[in-house]
Formats: structure tokens, C-alpha cells, sequence
């Protein structure tokens, strides 16, 4: 059966588009292609045209734009790494005589065929011409070659080890702005992960990082009782004004100016510009809680009319803004009281100013409701459209404003937990592709950029039109800092960043996605984008991922009780057994698995011992009881808190003990013990002003690191659902353990072994 599928799969990634999709004419259906990619033992060279490698671009909004050369560089690296063959690259001043690798060079037609749905030539635009002994690769700046190298990878990749069809093709983005924004003002996420993520992105065509860099959880909801110790957060730590750090909490949990300098470089060199973005009149309980005279009776809103308010506000801005290196920052101002319009708006136009005058850059801000009977926002200042009852899209249209789509029906996401009961639009936990595949829930309609409106569907943009600039998803992260780890902001924009960067590069004019094969497109794709690895699969031990093999298999000989893998982590699907005889702890670069006590009551200071999880940013999660059946099904890896029979109480843990852990990303890391189930690792997190509560699946990578203590025996598979279930009530006891007789993986592990043996397919 699964040769037979197997061969089913090679068939259909055979017939995958790449994202964004692009249309080929075949300029010789006779040729047997261009195998210089797979071939083994052809020469790997990559030749870029002298004239044109030192060209960089001028339009987009990267203050660093690297050249042509720096962008063949990171495609050197990218194809490298992808096929595990050294290719080298090399400047020529015209390219050899009957040579055999990949061309790189201006792009060679005319300025009417590169550009942007409004007509405007662009920079992004390339063309591929592929022969059976060349593939060449022409951009119209520095930026679009490297755009064609990732539809070039694409592929490659699809192409499956076959050679690539002789054929031609034109192409350019349909707009400028193609982005996603992360809440980093409400979750702390390290350098390293910034500058993954962005390497994920840049490989689907992405052009904007929009990084939210500060924010504070919302004052109706959690622990707000005392509201200077509401969660809050600013990610940038300030160095040339020592008297900022005031509003540092957590210097620990901050990007130095060198960070961030490396944050931007790094994605820059992937076609891709850092948009900061720093809060303010609202969302700034950073600054109030620094300045509390600054607040308004709703205290993460500053009082503009303080005169101390917006000199602080300009403080801020003064030392950041030699940080960041793009023609456009973000200064948010969104959620004011909409009774202080006069007052809001008199702030976005100074800072507007300010920021111009300052450093020669353009703010963005919010939509927000501002009904001002004689002010008006300045036409230099962006909108970024999020929310009907906040602004208007056409109305910015037709006001000769300049705007960016992020209407939240189809754009948001609340990372782990939507916001019920709060309507219009329970934002979903992980992006709803639908709803980008199906705007307006009409099936086929496809969105992009100029559709905002999905209740009068009458009520959008014209293609192209002037003032709209693209669009951008976003991830927020309302529930918290614990309500989810770093990796589970890329599982949850993981399918939405190639199918929104797929609709907002081709627009109205441009190919559409084929639904038929949508998800394996974007699975495989997203398993194989180059030079990052968000999916937590160590290369070491990919080869073994794609077989039904464990993936490490370990027992401890002579009473050993430390061993070294450095295999990093494993990331879901996975099925982690141990077998324990006494405290153990298990270690990696994301999380650690330990026995460990935990406090059941806060009043006795009673502890039990129990299984628990530790994230790498210090959270602990300690194995609850849970019900199997308690699940809801409309909330992915949720239990509502007053309407199911789980106690959520640490489970004890009595050694010795066999252990299973099974994760997925939407029921999470769900726990067997003894081969009973016995619950999960979750997060309790509050509703929507604090009316209804739930607790949540935590996804946790697997460690691989080292072991110390009591492991007997380790046993890592890829997938879940290989053994019986024996549910239960989240309890175990010392019955003994039910037979594995089942070991059928489940649908998504199946996929992801199916996606794994094309590879095999490529690289064997």
C-alpha cells in the first residue's frame, strides 16, 4: 500500500504548481530539458554577467539593498545545500561558448512586460529561459533575479530529479507590498528564529516583515486586577539613551542594535524589508508603566494632551530610527478614544512629520476611527486597513490616501485561541486558507489584494488601484506569552504565507492557485524551502523520517545514565516513547523534557512529582489530566474550562514508568502512560473579556540533544497514531499495557512520510 501510494505522490508533486504560480510557454516540445540541476556529475557553475552583478535596487524600501552578486550568493548557498553538490559562481564578462549551468543576467525585454497591476514598471519583474543545456535567469533589478532563482528552486523541486521542460517565462508581482506581521510586542522571539522565519517567507516571493516590536496584553482579559503588572513588553533595547530602558522589563528578552542590524541584513539579502513598527497613543503600557502620569483612565492609552506625552513619544523614535534601515516605519496608533480624535489625529500628523524630518523615512499607522469634524490625517501617511468600523477602504481610495489590506476577516490570526465571544471575527489560530482560496465564503473566488470586503462583496478596490500598495497577514499573540511557543507562530502562518504571497504577487491579472492539489503543494514546498529549518527535522535524520523506521532508536547499556545525540530538535508529527526507571532530564535547543515537582496548591505548598516540558524563553508545562473526549471540535486542541470533565491537575508520575508522547500541531503533545492515556501539556488561557476560559494544546518539539538520569530505552518515530488509543479519563494505572497492534500512521503523518520519500526521490 504504500508503494502504491508512494507512486501516487510522485505522479501528483510531478503536477504541482510553485507559489506563487507562474505560466511557461514551451518553446520546444521536442527537448529532453535541462538536467544540469539533477545530473550528478555535470559541472555545477553559476555565471553572472560582470555588467550586472554589482547592480542594486533603487525602488523598494530596503535602505540596504544588496546587488545582484550578493543575491546569486544566497542562491549559491540555497542550491548547494538543496542538492548537497558544490556549486560554485563566477563572474564573467560575457557568458563561455557552450556553456552548461545557470545564466544570470539583466532582464532582456521591454519595461511594459515587468510590471506592477497598476502599470508601473518594477524592479521585481525577472524572466527564465530554459534550454537543454542553460537556464537563464534575468531580472529587471537585483531583486527580481533573485525571485526568479526561487521560482527556478520551486521547480526543480517539483520537477522530481526529472529534467527541466525546455520552455520561457515572464513574470512580476502584481504589488510592491507582499508581507506578514508578527507580534513580538506580546511574545518575545529570538534572533534566530526572526531571521528563519524570514528566510521561509522570502522563499514564496514575500517582500515585507512587518515586525511589532511593542504592545501589552489587553487590559479586559486575564490577570488585571492590578493594572501596572499587566503583561507588557518592548523588544528593542535602547543604548544611546539610558533613560529609555525604563521601559525595558526583561533586558534578557530584547534585540541589541547589533541583533537587529543582523535581523535586517539577513533578511534583506533574501529580497525581503524589516518594517518596525513601535506603539503608540495606544497599546503602550511599556510607556505608562514607566510614566504613569502619561496614562489615560484607561491605562495603556497615553494622555496626548500630557506635555511630557508626545516628547516621549519623539525620545523613542530618536534613538530607534537610526536603527532601521527602510524608507517606511510603522508607528501603530491604532484603538484611541475615538472622543480624542482631534487629538490623535494633531499626533499621527506630527509624528509624520517628526519621522520625515528626522530621518527622511514615511509612517505607516492603523486604521483607527478618528471622527474629527475639522481634522484630517496627512495624505503622507499610510493606512493599513484592518477592520471595517475603523476605516474604509474605498473611501481611503477615493481620498487619495495611500493603503495596505490586512482587513482581519481574511488576514489575522490569534495565535492558539480565536477571541470568542468577541464578534465581528473570532480570528482563527491558524491562518484560514479558505477564506484566501474562497473570499467572501463564494467557492473559487480567489482573493487578492483588492478585495476587502467579504460581506458587500460590491464594495472593493479596481485592480491596481493607485493608492493600494499590496497587503499583509498578520499573527498576534492576544493570549499571551506562554499561550504558544516560538515555533507555533510559524506552524500557524506556515500554509498562509504561500498562498497569501501567491494571491497578493499575481493579483487579478495573474494565475490562480490550482486547488487541487493545494495543501500537498504547499506542504511539499514548505518541507523543502532552503536555508532555514522552522520544521525542526535535523538533516541527520531526514533519511530515517522518510522510512517507517524509528528515527533514533537508543538503549542505555551498563547502567549509563548521560548520553550526547546533538541531533537539536524533532518537530510534529512525532511519537516520542521512553522508557524511565528513575528522573531524567532530556535536553535541546528549544525545549527539555525532565520529571520534575510542581506546586498543586499555592496555599499548603503541596508538590507532586510529575512530566514536564520547558520551553527555551522559560516556561514550564507540566502533564495535566485530561480527558480524551473532551476535545471541541470547531476549536482545534481546545477545552473549554467549566463544560468538560478534565481536572487539568498535574498528573503524578510514579517511576518506573513507560511514557508516550505523541504531537501534532492541532491536538498537541498528548501523553500515554503506561499505555493508558493519561493527558496533556496545555496553557490556560483567558477569554474574551474574561466571560469565557479555556485550556489549550501546547505543540512541543521533540529534544534531542543529550539525556541525563534514568532513561532506559528512547525510541523517536515520525508521525502519531501508531499505537491503540486507550482512552480514558486522563488516569492510569498498573494495569498492563495493551498489545501494539495497530501501526497505521495517521493522515498527517502519512502525508508528511509520503512528501518525505519524494525526497528520497530527489536526493538518492
Amino acid at each position: 500500500m504504500v508503494i502504491r501510494t508512494f507512486a501516487v505522490l510522485i505522479g501528483a508533486a510531478a503536477a504541482l504548481q510553485p507559489l506563487p504560480p507562474v505560466q511557461w510557454t514551451n518553446t520546444n516540445s521536442l527537448s529532453n530539458g535541462f538536467s544540469g540541476i539533477a545530473a550528478r556529475n555535470s559541472s555545477k557553475i553559476i555565471y553572472i554577467q560582470d555588467s550586472f552583478a554589482d547592480t542594486s535596487d533603487t525602488e523598494g524600501l530596503t535602505l540596504i539593498p544588496p546587488t545582484a552578486f550578493q543575491f546569486a550568493e544566497t542562491f549559491r548557498r540555497d542550491i548547494s545545500n538543496w542538492t548537497t553538490a558544490n556549486w560554485t559562481l563566477q563572474r564573467v564578462a560575457q557568458f563561455p561558448d557552450n556553456a552548461f549551468g545557470i545564466l544570470l543576467g539583466p532582464f532582456r525585454g521591454s519595461d511594459d512586460e515587468v510590471t506592477y497591476e497598476n502599470g508601473a514598471t518594477t524592479e521585481e519583474g525577472y524572466e527564465i529561459e530554459i534550454t537543454n543545456r542553460t537556464v537563464y535567469i534575468g531580472g529587471k533589478g537585483a531583486r527580481g533575479m533573485f525571485w526568479g532563482t526561487r521560482t527556478l528552486l520551486q521547480q526543480a523541486l517539483i520537477a522530481n530529479g526529472s529534467s527541466l521542460p525546455v520552455g520561457r517565462t515572464i513574470d512580476a508581482p502584481a504589488y510592491a507590498t507582499r508581507g506578514y506581521m508578527l507580534d513580538a510586542g506580546r511574545k518575545w522571539y529570538t534572533p534566530e528564529f526572526l531571521k528563519e522565519l524570514c528566510t521561509y517567507a522570502s522563499f514564496f516571493k514575500i517582500s515585507e516583515f512587518h515586525y511589532h516590536s511593542s504592545d501589552n496584553a489587553p487590559l479586559n482579559r486575564g490577570h488585571n486586577e492590578t493594572w501596572n503588572k499587566v503583561f507588557s513588553h518592548f523588544s528593542l533595547y535602547p543604548e544611546e539613551n539610558t533613560e529609555l530602558q525604563g521601559i525595558i522589563e526583561r533586558k534578557n528578552e530584547t534585540l541589541s542594535r547589533a541583533q537587529f542590524d543582523d535581523f535586517q541584513n539577513h533578511c534583506a539579502q533574501r529580497g525581503v524589508t524589516v518594517i518596525p513598527e513601535i506603539e503608540a497613543p495606544g497599546h503602550a503600557l511599556a510607556i505608562t508603566k514607566w510614566k504613569p502620569e502619561l496614562a489615560l483612565t484607561k491605562k495603556d492609552l497615553l494622555n496626548l494632551t500630557h506635555p511630557d506625552a508626545i516628547p516621549t513619544v519623539k525620545a523613542i523614535w530618536s534613538e530607534f530610527l537610526p536603527w532601521f534601515k527602510t524608507k517606511e516605519v510603522h508607528i501603530g496608533a491604532d484603538e484611541y478614544d475615538s472622543e480624542l480624535a482631534d487629538d490623535y489625529i494633531k499626533f499621527v500628523n506630527e509624528m509624520s512629520e517628526f519621522v520625515n524630518s528626522t530621518a527622511s523615512k514615511r509612517i505607516r499607522i492603523w486604521g483607527t476611527h478618528e471622527p474629527s469634524v475639522d481634522l484630517t490625517i496627512s495624505k503622507d501617511i499610510t493606512i493599513q486597513h484592518w477592520q471595517y468600523g475603523q476605516s474604509d477602504p474605498v473611501q481611503l481610495q477615493n481620498d487619495d490616501y495611500s493603503l495596505i489590506n490586512s482587513n482581519d476577516w481574511w488576514a489575522y490570526m490569534s495565535l492558539k485561541n480565536d477571541h470568542t465571544p468577541i464578534l465581528p471575527a473570532p480570528y482563527p489560530q491558524f491562518y484560514n486558507t479558505s477564506r484566501t482560496l474562497n473570499f467572501a465564503d463564494v467557492p473559487g473566488w480567489q482573493w487578492d489584494p483588492s478585495l476587502f470586503n467579504q460581506v458587500n462583496t460590491t464594495k472593493q478596490l479596481e485592480p491596481g488601484a493607485s493608492g493600494n500598495k499590496g497587503a499583509i497577514l498578520a499573527a498576534w499573540n492576544d493570549n499571551g506569552p506562554d499561550a504558544t511557543t516560538q515555533l507555533e507562530a510559524y506552524y500557524a502562518m506556515r500554509e498562509g504565507i504561500p498562498v497569501m504571497a501567491a494571491r497578493a504577487w499575481s493579483g487579478r491579472r495573474g494565475v490562480n492557485i490550482t486547488t487541487e492539489n493545494t495543501n500537498v503543494a504547499i506542504r511539499f514546498l514548505a518541507a523543502n524551502a532552503p536555508g532555514q529549518n522552522l520544521d525542526r527535522r535535523p538533516a541527520s535524520l531526514r533519511q530515517a523520517a522518510q522510512t517507517n523506521r524509528p528515527v533514533l532508536s537508543w538503549n542505555s547499556r551498563d547502567g549509563q545514565m548521560a548520553q550526547t545525540f546533538g541531533k537539536g530538535s524533532f518537530g510534529p508529527p512525532y511519537t516520542l516513547s521512553l522508557n524511565v526507571s528513575s528522573s531524567f532530564a532530556i535536553k535541546g535547543p528549544d525545549t527539555s523534557l525532565a520529571i520534575s515537582k510542581v506546586i498543586t496548591n499555592a496555599t499548603t505548598n503541596s508538590t507532586t512529582q510529575t512530566l514536564v516540558f520547558t520551553t527555551a524563553d522559560g516556561f514550564p508545562y507540566p502533564l495535566r489530566n485530561v480527558s480524551y473526549d473532551d476535545y471541541d471540535p470547531d476549536h482545534p486542541g481546545r477545552i473549554w474550562a467549566n463544560e468538560s470533565a478534565s481536572t487539568h491537575e498535574p498528573v503524578p508520575i510514579t517511576l518506573p514508568i513507560r511514557l508516550r508522547i505523541e504531537t501534532d500541531i492541532y491536538n498537541g503533545s498528548r501523553v500515554w502512560v503506561n499505555e493508558k492515556f493519561a493527558g496533556r501539556f496545555e496553557v490556560f488561557v483567558f477569554g474574551g473579556r474574561n466571560t469565557v476560559f479555556s485550556w489549550s494544546q501546547m505543540a512541543l518539539v521533540a529534544p534531542l540533544d543529550s539525556i541525563d538520569g534514568g532513561v532506559d530505552s528512547l525510541k523517536l518515530e515520525n508521525g502519531i497514531g501508531m499505537y491503540n488509543v486507550t482512552a480514558g479519563n486522563g488516569s492510569y494505572g498498573p494495569s498492563s499495557p495493551e498489545q501494539n497492534a495497530a501501526r497505521g500512521k495517521g493522515l498527517s503523518s502519512t502525508l508528511q512520510l509520503l512528501v518525505g520519500l519524494v525526497m528520497i526521490w530527489i536526493f538518492v
